[in-house]
């Protein structure tokens, strides 16, 4: 509340200082402005007078000038060629008429003799200045300004003739730019004033009653800027601020000019007083407004506490109390929807603790829920040193009832599940729904035996199925246990690795399963494995390898196997079974069979290149099989490499037919007429029938190496893959074995009729860029026509 009244008394004082701001900065904005046209008015005046009383002075030396030049004494002294009678004549004249500078020259502008006032004896010839030539060369010009040593001088100059009325000489008299002139510029016009010459590119002050230091700013001031009366200058110096005008001194004669300068502080000396009574009324302003605000805070404020009051206590939890507030205002009408708002929020808060705690569907404890009475439990057991057993129990196969029977049976199914484990687990225990079709028993003081025959119990509770709606549904349920402190002191960590026991026993086709430790670390790798599958495949991190496939008609190299190898950057070499599972399993097998068919068909591109005409195999997953867009991508594949679709023959697996059949076939048969061969993988071991194989647009059957590998002495597995190939060949199919690890076995298919052959009795998996140099041995070992046994392949090997 105390801030809310701070800011209250702040907007006041800011609404009244920026109200009196507002109107001192009017006032001052007037005050610039009429203090600049007064000045704009006062500097006008005063050129217009120096305009005026500079041509009268120049005209009064001329008259005083040609008086003299009446006196024929004076004029027959100047046209003499006495040079010590001239100058002495001179001297007398600058006393005379009060002039600073006086000069003749003959008729072609040499200087004959001249004096200057603070010579007091006649000097040496003096100089001739360029600008005294110039008046000199224009006769229209009677004067002008003319620099002599450190002096400039505004001079007026005179023919000189004798009573023949021939001019023979002239007569230049000036008056020096000192102070004496300055001070009775400066009387006359009122205003400071300072003589600059313009000749330099930064002007000088000639004259000046300012100091010094103030003369050189003046100077570089000037150099910036052009002042005129519509636009004076604002000039800073050490004595204050000036505005200032300039102007020639003598028409004709930009070299010098008058600056003349008037006081900012003298112009705005009428506005002080006015200021300052601005600025006493704006202070009693502000003073009435924080007073005022004072009084409204305190009656807005006061209520407000209360309601923060109200506030602190709704959210302690305190939900009793109301808000009294006996205002009749629009606090009033605040304190009484407060009070509602309290009723709603206890309403509220009670259902969403419930809705946060509690599974919806089930009636039981959710995950965040399980997790508190688990670490509850943890911790009274850590004090009493009894077990705390943690099971996870996985129905299985709900999520395909939903698909298959809808949401409403599926849901009503799970709940009758929860029930049945609700009534089964002593009330001290706590049952609870973790996801979907998961749920988790928290139970303490069993051991671990203890733990196990209540699994065993649950599951024959649950083996008799469940019935909705004269719906009969079977469970596939399988049950994963932790114990504390065995398997993990944390809640979080316990519950993982009872799923990670779950899992564990999914996937061994248990139904119940104790955790074993590392599997949480496995889990760990998997999944880094996963992450790192699409960098991998950008990183160019997959290697291709090949295993040679051979013809058993003539014992030729026809083609070979592309397998992938990832060469992890932590794990290292990963062999497939490490990572082509998982990725399938969620969804990135799609990556690495396009880096796959991308490496092999370029590869193959190169052995068409290097003479060898062979085939390339590469697997496709039950994922590949339903992306109706992998016919295209392979076909641009195979144009991008100008590669005939017979190199390339595509593995698929039985179990990858079974998924979707209808969808598989499809995609197979577009692949079919694109030329490429097709081959079923593993052949024997899925679930295929007969009658599907005798539908689908395939070329070969590749028998399993669980079959291969123990030819010919195993009577069975020789019946099986004689049988096969009897298959195939009514089919109108190639066989190729798989798994050939020795000659007789090698023999005993090529009398059999199979054609063709792979295994490590030919050759192990090799690099891809060791193939070639490999087939180039082996053709060289075995050339064609030989009737040679494989016994001695495995000799050229590749590394």
């Amino acid at each position: 509340m105390r801030s809310l009244r701070l800011k209250i008394l702040a907007l006041a004082a800011l609404l009244v200082i920026g109200t009196q701001l507002g109107t001192l900065g009017a006032i001052l904005f007037t005050a610039s402005r009429e203090v600049q046209q007064s000045a704009r008015e006062d500097l006008a005046k005063a050129a217009s007078i120096l305009e005026r009383a500079l041509p009268m002075r120049a005209d009064r030396l001329r008259n005083s000038m040609r008086l003299l030049a009446t006196e024929k004494d004076f004029v027959a002294t100047l046209t003499g060629s006495d040079v010590v009678a001239i100058e002495t004549a001179l001297f007398r004249a600058v006393e005379r008429i009060e002039a600073d500078l006086a000069v003749v020259l003959d008729t072609e502008g040499r200087v004959v003799a001249g004096q200057i006032r603070p010579q007091a004896d006649p000097g040496p010839p003096l100089a001739i200045p360029p600008t005294l030539h110039r008046t000199i060369d224009d006769p229209e010009t009677p004067g002008g300004t003319v620099w002599i040593g450190e002096h400039a001088f505004d001079f007026t100059k005179i023919p000189i003739q004798r009573d023949d009325g021939v001019q023979r000489r002239w007569l230049a008299m000036g008056i020096a730019f000192d102070e004496k002139r300055i001070q009775r510029i400066e009387q006359m016009t009122g205003m400071r004033v300072a003589i600059i010459s313009t000749e330099q590119p930064v002007p000088r002050v000639i004259a000046t009653s300012l100091a010094p230091a103030d003369a050189a700013v003046i100077g570089e001031q000037l150099a910036r800027a052009h002042p005129t009366a519509d636009r004076p200058l604002r000039i800073r110096i050490a004595q204050g601020e000036f505005f200032g005008v300039n102007q020639p001194l003598r028409a004709g004669f930009p070299e010098v000019i008058v600056l003349l300068m008037q006081s900012v502080d003298k112009a705005l000396a009428p506005y002080r007083m006015l200021r300052l009574w601005a600025v006493i009324l704006g202070l009693l302003a502000l003073v009435v407004g924080i007073a005022g605000a004072a009084i409204v805070a305190r009656a807005i404020t006061r209520p407000l506490r209360q309601l923060a009051v109200a506030t602190l206590r709704i959210r302690n939890g305190d939900y009793a109390n109301a808000v009294d507030v006996t205002n009749d205002d629009e606090l009033g009408m605040l304190a009484d929807a407060f009070n509602t708002m309290q009723s709603g929020i206890a309403e509220r808060e009670h259902r969403i603790t419930y809705q946060a705690q509690f599974d919806a569907l089930t009636g039981l404890p959710n995950r965040v829920l399980a997790l508190a009475r688990l670490e509850e439990a943890i911790v009274i057991a850590a004090g009493t040193n009894a077990p705390v057993s943690l099971l996870v129990v996985d129905l299985g196969s709900f999520g395909n009832i939903a698909s298959a029977l809808g949401h409403e049976i599926g849901d009503a199914l799970l709940a009758q599940a929860a029930e049945r484990l609700r009534a089964s687990i002593d009330a001290r225990h706590t049952v609870a729904r973790l996801e979907a079709d998961e749920f988790a028993i928290i139970v303490a003081d069993l051991d671990a035996d203890q733990a196990r025959e209540l699994a065993e119990d649950l599951l024959r509770l649950l083996s008799g199925g469940l019935s909705v709606r004269d719906v009969n549904i079977s469970l596939n349920t399988v049950i994963g246990i932790a114990f504390y402190p065995e398997h993990a002191l944390e809640p979080e960590q316990l519950l993982l690795r009872a799923s990670v026991a779950k899992d564990d026993a999914r996937s061994a086709q248990q139904t119940i399963h104790v955790y074993q430790d590392g599997r949480e670390e496995r889990r760990v790798r998997q999944l880094a494995i996963l992450g790192d599958l699409r960098r991998a495949v950008r990183n160019n991190e997959l290697k291709l390898y090949l295993q040679p496939i051979i013809s058993l008609g003539d014992q030729r190299v026809c083609g070979a196997e592309a397998l992938v190898r990832w060469d992890h950057p932590v794990y290292g070499w990963l062999p497939p079974g490490e990572f082509i599972g998982i990725a399938e399993q969620f969804g990135n097998i799609s990556l690495v069979t396009h880096w796959a068919l991308a490496a092999a068909v370029r590869e193959c591109r190169i052995w068409i290149e290097e003479g060898l005409d062979l085939t390339v195999s590469v697997n496709l997953s039950s994922r590949d099989l339903l992306d109706q867009n992998l016919p295209l991508f392979i076909l641009q594949l195979l144009r991008d490499h100008d590669l005939a679709a017979r190199h390339l023959t595509l593995e698929v697996t039985e179990d990858a037919l079974v998924r979707d059949f209808g969808r598989a076939t499809l995609v197979l048969e577009c692949l079919r007429d694109l030329g490429v061969r097709i081959s079923i993988d593993d052949f024997g071991t899925g679930y295929s029938s007969l009658s599907q194989i005798r539908k689908l647009p395939v070329d070969e059957l590749k028998v399993d190496r669980s079959f291969v590998m123990g030819l010919p002495e195993s009577q069975p597995d020789a019946a099986i893959v004689k049988a096969t190939i009897d298959l195939a060949h009514d089919l109108g199919l190639a066989v190729t074995a798989e798994g050939v690890e020795n000659t007789p076995a090698l023999q005993w298919l090529t009398q059999r009729g199979c054609e063709h052959a792979q295994g490590f009795l030919i050759s192990r998996p090799m690099p891809a860029e060791a193939f070639v140099g490999w087939v180039e041995r082996y053709d060289e070992a075995y050339p064609a026509g030989t009737d040679a046994t494989l016994a001695r392949a495995m000799q050229i090997q590749a590394v």
